[in-house]
């Protein structure tokens, strides 16, 4: 079934999915499916194979508490952002006006240090 992703919707209850229009930047709106948390949960359940372990991994950790997140007041903090740095994604927080980066997160962050792509560009390195 993971194979065909087009099925997913045939296992969950109506009220699990709907489809809805993403509008982009450029004005272009396509139609897409989307499932809900509990859907989201159902589909884990269901397709909890090893080799979906990322993909789960990747919702625990960073989907579902954006979606719990998306929720709060716009003013509320700590709010959860996704940061892209020297071509990589990284999760983290903006609270109280600052950035907040996980521990774990910072070897990354070092690591561009010597990356002679970025020049005399900016340095995480720099602030510690």
């Amino acid at each position: 079934a993971a194979t065909r992703p087009y099925r997913l919707t045939k296992r969950l209850y109506p009220h699990q999915f709907r489809f809805a229009f993403l509008r982009y930047s450029t004005g272009r709106c396509e139609e897409v499916e989307l499932v809900s948390e509990a859907g989201l949960y159902r589909a884990l359940y269901r397709f909890g194979h090893p080799e979906h372990c990322a993909l789960s991994q990747w919702l625990s950790d960073e989907v579902i508490p954006t979606l719990h997140d998306y929720h709060r007041d716009p003013q509320a903090s700590p709010r959860r952002i996704l940061m892209t740095w020297a071509n990589q994604r990284i999760a983290a927080l903006h609270w109280q006006s600052e950035t907040w980066i996980a521990r774990q997160d910072l070897p990354r962050f070092m690591a561009v240090h010597d990356d002679p792509l970025l020049g005399d560009g900016p340095s995480w390195k720099r602030f510690f």
